[in-house]
C-alpha cells in the first residue's frame, strides 16, 4: 500500500555541500503517478519526513547549482520533462514526490510564508523553480480566501462576548484569519474599519471559550448534528452557521489559463503582482471596486479596461460620477473639463448592478508596478465583453496572449485580470436534505439568518437574504454587510439558545457602504443610484472639480439617497433625513448651496 510505503520506508536523500543529489533510496525520477493531497499530509506526520528533515522548513538545507560565484536572477522554469525529473538538482518540492502544495496542505505551505510579515518568500531564498513557486502562489491564495473571513470571524467574536460559557469552534482553511481592526463610527449605521491578517491563535488567547480547527467543510450531517471536516475530523453542534464566504466568478477563457487570474481579496492579489512585474500591458475585466482601484494604482504598465457599461464603476456610481472620477486618470486622458456645477436637477432612468469589493483601502499596502519605464497608458473599451482568448508563447518578442471583444476589437497583453464579480463557495454535501438554495446558489435564509434546517444558520458573501428588505436596504457582496451579518447572525444563535426574543438589527434599515475610489473616500447611503424608484425620481447635485461631488437622491420631496465623493462631512445629516423622511420640499434648492450650513442647520 502506498500508505505503508510513506509510514514504514526511511526515505533518505544524499546531501552534499553544494546540493541535494536527486537519488533517493527505492524512488525513481518517475512522476507520472500523482500523489493524492490526504497521503502527503499524512507524510508530513511520519517518521520518514522527520528522518529526512527534520524540524526544518525542507527548502532550508537546499542548495542551487549554478555556474560563478553569483546564482541566477531567476529559478529555473522547471525541474520536469514529460512527467520525468529532468535535472540532478531539482528544487526542493520536486525533487520529494510526497511534498504536495494543495489548499488543505497547510502544514506544509506554511514553511514557505514569512511569520514576521505573513508574505510567501521569494524562490530566490527558498529554491523553487518557476512552476512549483506559481503553484505555491496559487494554494496559498486558495487556503486563505477560504480561510475564516470577516463574517465567520466576527460571528465568533460577536458570540464569545455573549455567550462566555459556551465552547464555540470556528473551522478555518488557512493558518490566518481575517479581522476588522480601527472600527470607527461615522453615522449611526455607517462604519468605517480596516481589515487585517491574523494568526488563528490570536483569535483562541483573546477568548478562551474559542477554540480554532484547521479544516474544509465536507458534509453536514442532519440526524445526528455532527459535520465532517478534513481530514477526518467529527464536530458535534448544538448551532451551526455557515459563513464559508464567495470565490471569483472568472471569465469561461480563464479556465486552465495560466494567464488570466482571478481577483477577490488582497490575497489574490500578491499573485497578481508577481505576474505583473513582467508585464507591459494589462487588460482589466470588469467595473465593480477592484476593477477601479486596479486601474487607478497600476504603475508603469499601459492597460486596457474592459466594461459592459457606459461609463466607468458603475457598480457604485452613476455617469455623473465616473465623469467626476476621470481627472484622477490623467496619466492617460487629456479630457476636457466638465463645466462647474453648483447645482443641478434632472430625471434619469438607471438601472441596478450588484458586485463585490476587495474592502476599505485594500491598495495602499501594495506597490502595483509592471515592466515598462514610460509613463501608463489607459485605453478603456465601453460597452463591450469577451469572447476569445488565444494563448501563444512561443515568441518571446510579442505578447503572450490574444483577446478578442464583440465589438471586433482584439487586444493584444501580457496578462489579464478578470474582476467580474464572485459567486457562492458552496461545495459540501448534507444529508439526510439538503439546504434551499437561490437561482444564483446562495444559501436562503430568513430575518434571523435561519437557512431551511432547524439550528443551522448562514452569513455573508454566501447567504440570500430572503426577508423583505427595508425600504431602504439592498444586499450587496461587501466587506460592510459580511461584518453586519456576523455580529447580527450571532445574536440570532445567542437568542435561539436562551430562548429570547430577538428583534431584527437596525443597520439592515438602511444601506450604508463606504469606500475609496480613485484616491477619494466615497460614502454611499439608502437608494443612492435610484434603486427601487423606478424612473419616479429627481436628483440633485453638487460638483467641485478634484475635491467633492455630491449628489441626492428625493421622491416627493423626501431623501432617498446619496452619494458622497470626497471630504463632505455630510453623511450624518443624509442619513437621518432618510432615516426621518422628513419633507425636504421648501429646502430643496438651499440643499447643496456651499453658503448654507445644512449639516448644522438639520442637526
Amino acid at each position: 500500500m502506498l500508505k505503508d510505503k510513506i509510514i514504514n520506508s526511511v526515505r533518505l536523500l544524499s546531501v552534499s555541500a553544494t546540493k541535494y543529489e536527486a537519488v533517493e533510496t527505492g524512488i525513481s525520477k518517475d512522476r507520472s503517478q500523482e500523489i493524492p493531497v490526504e497521503t502527503s499530509i499524512r507524510y508530513l506526520k511520519s517518521s520518514a519526513y522527520q528522518k529526512t528533515y527534520g524540524k526544518e522548513p525542507v527548502w532550508v538545507q537546499y542548495r542551487r547549482n549554478h555556474k560563478g560565484s553569483i546564482p541566477p536572477r531567476k529559478t529555473r522554469r522547471t525541474c520536469f520533462r514529460a512527467r520525468q525529473l529532468s535535472t540532478g538538482n531539482p528544487c526542493p518540492v520536486c525533487r520529494d514526490e510526497y511534498l504536495v502544495l494543495h489548499e488543505e496542505n497547510v502544514e506544509l505551505l506554511n514553511q514557505f510564508i514569512c511569520p514576521h510579515t505573513q508574505s510567501i518568500l521569494s524562490y530566490s531564498k527558498t529554491g523553487l523553480c518557476q512552476k512549483r513557486h506559481q503553484e505555491l502562489v496559487v494554494a496559498v491564495k486558495r487556503a486563505r480566501d477560504l480561510g475564516g473571513g470577516i463574517a465567520g470571524v466576527t460571528c465568533a467574536e460577536t458570540l464569545a462576548f455573549y455567550q462566555p460559557d459556551k465552547k464555540i469552534i470556528l473551522v478555518s482553511e488557512s493558518s490566518l484569519i481575517k479581522t476588522v481592526t480601527n472600527l470607527l463610527s461615522l453615522t449611526q449605521t455607517l462604519t468605517t474599519f480596516n481589515v487585517e491578517e491574523a494568526s488563528i491563535d490570536t483569535l483562541s488567547s483573546k477568548y478562551e471559550n474559542v477554540s480554532v480547527i484547521h479544516g474544509k467543510l465536507r458534509e453536514i450531517r442532519i440526524e445526528d448534528k455532527t459535520v465532517l471536516i478534513s481530514p477526518d475530523i467529527k464536530i458535534t453542534y448544538e448551532y451551526l452557521c455557515i459563513c464559508i464566504g464567495a470565490q471569483p466568478k472568472l471569465i469561461p477563457q480563464a479556465k486552465n489559463n495560466p494567464y488570466v487570474l482571478g481577483i477577490r481579496d488582497t490575497d489574490s492579489v500578491e499573485q497578481f503582482i508577481t505576474k505583473l512585474s513582467n508585464s507591459k500591458r494589462v487588460a482589466i475585466i470588469g467595473n465593480g471596486g477592484i476593477a477601479s482601484e486596479l486601474v487607478y494604482k497600476i504603475q508603469n504598465t499601459d492597460i486596457d479596461w474592459i466594461i459592459k457599461d457606459n461609463h466607468i464603476s458603475a457598480t457604485f456610481v452613476d455617469p455623473g460620477a465616473a465623469e467626476f472620477f476621470q481627472s484622477s486618470l490623467d496619466k492617460t486622458f487629456n479630457v476636457s473639463e466638465p463645466t462647474p456645477s453648483k447645482r443641478m436637477r434632472y430625471d434619469e432612468d438607471t438601472s441596478t448592478k450588484s458586485g463585490a469589493a476587495l474592502g476599505p483601502d485594500w491598495y495602499k499596502r501594495f506597490q502595483i508596478k509592471g515592466a515598462c519605464e514610460l509613463p501608463p497608458q489607459v485605453r478603456i473599451h465601453y460597452q463591450t465583453e469577451v469572447i476569445g482568448v488565444k494563448t501563444d508563447n512561443t515568441n518571446p518578442d510579442t505578447f503572450p496572449i490574444e483577446i478578442s471583444l464583440t465589438n471586433g476589437e482584439k487586444i493584444s497583453c501580457d496578462l489579464v485580470v478578470s474582476a467580474t464579480g464572485v459567486e457562492p463557495n458552496i461545495d459540501f454535501k448534507v444529508f439526510p436534505s439538503n439546504l434551499d438554495l437561490s437561482p444564483l446558489n446562495e444559501i436562503i435564509v430568513n430575518e434571523f439568518m435561519q437557512t431551511s434546517i432547524p439550528n443551522i444558520y448562514a452569513a455573508g458573501d454566501v447567504c440570500h437574504a430572503n426577508w423583505e428588505h427595508a425600504k431602504h436596504w439592498f444586499p450587496m457582496k461587501l466587506w460592510t454587510q459580511a461584518r453586519q451579518m456576523g455580529c447580527y447572525v450571532a445574536k440570532c444563535m445567542s437568542g435561539a439558545l436562551n430562548k429570547e426574543e430577538i428583534l431584527q438589527d437596525f443597520c439592515f434599515e438602511i444601506f450604508t457602504h463606504t469606500t475609496r475610489l480613485f484616491g477619494y473616500k466615497v460614502i454611499l447611503l439608502g437608494l443612492y443610484n435610484g434603486q427601487k424608484l423606478g424612473n419616479d425620481y429627481e436628483i440633485l447635485f453638487r460638483m467641485t472639480k478634484d475635491h467633492e461631488y455630491v449628489k441626492l437622491i428625493l421622491q416627493n420631496g423626501k431623501l432617498q439617497g446619496a452619494v458622497l465623493i470626497g471630504d463632505t462631512d455630510l453623511e450624518e445629516m443624509c442619513e437621518n433625513l432618510i432615516l426621518n423622511q422628513l419633507d425636504l420640499s421648501s429646502y430643496k434648492e438651499d440643499l447643496l448651496d456651499p453658503n448654507i450650513d445644512v449639516e448644522d442647520y438639520f442637526d
